[in-house]
């Protein structure tokens, strides 16, 4: 109680009534979306990255393709190849590798390239003994890109009288005539003395009227080249050109593809030309021969040529075997056979041919009349002017057999 002035007692004033709040209707609830927090993304800088990883690299490559020309089969290709940086970083190379061991290049794995600067590949190729058009590949892999850099290298590899085209495919299905072209590359006139021993047969030239040309077309047909149907694995075309004696066309057919029991770089040598009662070494190359084998004996289907071992050598996975072939008859001109070598778990037999000749032996010897010429697969022993061949081998498709072919197929093993 409050006392007012004068001693009297006021009377308590009643508190206001509070007025109700209106009771608003229940609203409804609306949830809020809800947004996810942001994800970690990859950068904008990794994923330029991976796009430049997809690109090819800026490397500019000079020339486009190393080309060798015509070259010998013992000769030996050497080019130079730029890679230049066109691009706006420096690049490393991490790793350069040749498609086969025919090509050998300087490493150049871990050198950088300068912007606008440039490294050099020094490559070297190998050709096989085998004519005609080789190819390989250099592949390049530089750092922060997945795409490689292709240096292509091929060349031609031709004796000093090229044959166009180098062999007469008449597997099943392919024309049994046609036509070859026969030139000397360093434009010397020669003569064609023979084909497989027989006259040529030319297209547009008498051998009886004309000089001699570096230019021949001929032309060659299956029932009059081939009588019986035997086909010797490389059609050896004669010559008195002072440079190549004997040039060869491979005869694709499914006759003549090796049964490969042993792998050979090669399955087909010549010794040239060798003087009667003397000899001469060549080699074959053994690429896979199992560890511990070595080739214990070689020798030829015939009585007027002897091949013996004479040494081998084991360089990484391939087997350098020399071989020496010997003169032991009276026989002259054109010798071709069947050899083989063995080891102590298998043989492996490959062409070889050459010609045998008196000391200071020029020109021509005489074709054969072509019905003189009666091949005959159970005498081995070589017949002036036709290939002796071993009895065909039927094609397989058992491992290690021979493949049947395809007409349009590669050429493939020669």
């Amino acid at each position: 109680m409050l006392v007012a002035c004068g001693g009297e007692t006021a009377a308590p004033t009643p508190a206001p009534t509070p007025t109700p709040a209106p009771i608003a209707p229940p609203a409804t609830t609306v949830a809020a979306p809800v947004v996810d927090a942001p994800a970690t993304d990859v950068s904008d800088a990794v994923v330029a990255e991976q796009e430049a990883e997809d690109l090819p690299p800026p490397i500019a490559v000079d020339p486009p393709v190393l080309d060798f020309g015509v070259i010998s089969p013992s000769d030996i290709a050497e080019g130079v190849v730029k890679l230049r940086n066109t691009g706006t970083k420096e690049l490393e190379v991490l790793s350069v590798q040749p498609s086969c061991k025919c090509t050998t290049i300087n490493d150049i794995s871990g050198q950088k390239i300068p912007v606008g600067g440039f490294v050099e590949i020094q490559a070297k190729m190998k050709p096989t003994s085998g004519a005609g058009d080789k190819k390989a590949e250099i592949k390049v892999l530089i750092d922060g890109f997945s795409r490689i850099v292709s240096i292509q290298l091929k060349s031609e590899v031709s004796m000093p009288v090229r044959v166009k085209p180098y062999y007469l495919n008449i597997v099943t299905g392919q024309p049994q005539m046609g036509r070859t072209v026969v030139e000397s590359i360093d434009g010397r006139p020669f003569k064609i003395c023979a084909i497989g021993g027989y006259a040529p047969h030319y297209i547009g030239f008498d051998p009886t009227k004309d000089e001699p040309a570096n230019h021949y077309v001929i032309d060659w047909s299956i029932d009059r080249d081939f009588p019986g149907g035997k086909f010797p694995r490389y059609w050896i075309i004669e010559t008195d050109h002072p440079d190549c004696p004997l040039v060869e066309i491979f005869v694709r057919h499914e006759t003549t593809m090796p049964k490969i029991n042993m792998a050979l770089s090669d399955y087909r040598h010549t010794f040239g030309q060798l003087e009667a009662g003397k000899s001469v070494e060549f080699q074959v190359t053994c690429t896979k021969l199992d560890e511990g084998e070595s080739i214990l004996a070689a020798s030829a289907g015939s009585t007027d040529l002897k091949v013996e071992l004479v040494s081998q050598v084991r360089e990484g996975t391939d087997t350098i075997v020399t071989l020496r072939a010997s003169s032991t008859s009276s026989a002259r001109g054109l010798t071709y056979v069947n050899a083989t070598i063995y080891s102590a778990k298998r043989q492996q037999d490959f062409e070889l041919w050459g010609q045998v000749i008196d000391p200071g032996f020029t020109g021509c010897f005489p074709c054969k009349e072509r019905a003189e010429i009666t091949p005959s697969a159970t005498q081995p022993k070589p017949i002036r002017g036709l290939p002796t061949i071993a009895p065909p081998v039927q094609p397989s498709s058992a491992p290690g057999g021979t493949p049947t072919l395809s007409p349009n197929a590669p050429v493939g093993v020669k």
